[in-house]
């Protein structure tokens, strides 16, 4: 309906001539007025615009970009034309000639358009000396992975990042953080991500340039592990005249289970190794079974080499034999000349060079004993493949007082 009745002639001339007569009825009540007063008034408008700044970047820091009010002059329809074609106004200030300081700098308009004059004023432009600056990079891991799942050592690439700026804002740095969400991942994590630099409150940190803007992160998502050492168990006694110089082995197995089993874990127990006759070195497989609270390890077979050589003997003189086994209120007294002992063990000869009588516990153990008077058998521990041989005397007196 409205398309139909402007395209009719004879409405489009009536609206003409009722536009054209407001226009005159205007213009002679601007003209008017101006003549009763004596003055023409000239229309103007205000303009704030962000001031772009022309300084050496490389070198220096600008602390704060400043902003600048125009005045816009002209007629009406001028001035309305230029606001609405403000993105092509330019308020410049040129600080390329200037260094370390606070400084009054003139700006210039660029882009007004025909019909416009445009008043500007100066601004106070700050200029910082430009620093460098080397910070690690931290990971920030946020969530928890899937259920029975831990996250696994993370691996960063680069680990460190150039931080480029004015000192105040560099002093302001806590970390270069890369942060990462872990939630319900169930798989590697292998992702880019961001850097920020944050202060100590965790904001980040203005009108600084990073040497990168991300960074490489590989996480293992895996089941919960844990390296523990392998428990040898040994039995039986080699053939006579020889002795186990040392038992080679991998070291370490890893275990998997649930968090708290592995807590309680701290070696893992290999099958018993028969010693019985022995005469030469050995290797051996052993099969690790799992225990309980453990769901996998790896390796589950270990190589194990015992080393057998001919066996030495050595003396220990003037052993302290020590009591154990005493109730509360009991006490003792050796009955003889003598509380000392001599021990006889034998072993690899290296392993026997390497002792020292402090090596040897020889003890009588009264767990047990009734009070007075008697012969107590010494007993002797000694490290692991040595073996006793002699104790002399084999046996003290003594009587225990209640």
């Amino acid at each position: 309906m409205m398309d139909r009745f402007l395209r009719n002639n004879t409405v489009v001339k009536i609206l003409s001539a009722v536009l054209a007569i407001l226009l005159w009825l205007i213009v002679q009540q601007s003209d008017e007025t101006g003549t009763q007063s004596g003055l023409t008034a000239q229309p103007q408008q205000q303009l704030e615009k962000n001031v772009v700044v022309l300084y050496d970047e490389q070198n220096y820091y600008l602390v704060k970009a400043p902003k600048v009010t125009l005045t816009l002059r002209g007629s009406y329809l001028d001035i309305m034309n230029a606001v609405a074609q403000g993105d092509a106004i330019k308020a410049v200030a040129d600080a390329s000639k200037l260094g370390v300081g606070t400084h009054e700098v003139p700006v210039y308009v660029h882009g007004a358009p025909a019909g416009v004059s445009i008043e500007s004023a100066s601004v106070q432009i700050e200029l910082e000396a430009v620093e460098n600056r080397e910070f690690p990079i931290e990971l920030r891991m946020e969530g928890k992975p899937g259920e029975g799942m831990v996250a696994g050592d993370a691996l960063v690439s680069p680990k460190t990042v150039i931080v480029t700026g004015a000192k105040s804002a560099l002093n302001s740095i806590d970390q270069v953080v890369a942060t990462i969400s872990l939630d319900e991942a169930k798989e590697v994590i292998q992702t880019s991500v961001p850097l920020t630099a944050v202060n100590k409150k965790g904001d980040p940190v203005q009108g600084v340039r990073l040497s990168r803007d991300r960074v490489e992160v590989n996480i293992p998502i895996v089941k919960p592990s844990k390296s523990v050492p392998l428990r040898l168990q040994f039995k039986g006694d080699l053939a006579p005249g020889y002795a186990v110089q040392e038992v080679k082995q991998s070291g370490t197995v890893t275990i998997f289970g649930t968090a708290n089993a592995l807590a309680e874990i701290d070696s893992y127990p290999a099958p018993v190794i028969d010693l019985t006759g022995m005469n030469k070195t050995t290797k051996l497989t052993l099969k690790l079974a799992q225990v309980e609270g453990v769901t996998e390890v790896q390796p589950t077979e270990v190589q194990v080499e015992v080393v057998v050589v001919a066996a030495a003997k050595r003396t220990f003189d003037n052993i302290e034999v020590k009591v154990t086994g005493l109730k509360a209120g009991e006490s003792y007294k050796v009955l003889g000349t003598t509380e000392r002992v001599s021990v006889t063990v034998e072993g690899a000869k290296s392993k026997l060079d390497a002792l020292t009588a402090q090596d040897i516990n020889a003890f009588l153990d009264l767990t047990n004993q009734p009070g007075g008077e008697g012969e107590m058998r010494v007993q002797v521990n000694s490290p692991n493949f040595v073996k006793t041989l002699e104790v002399t005397p084999p046996t003290l007196k003594l009587e225990i007082q209640k």
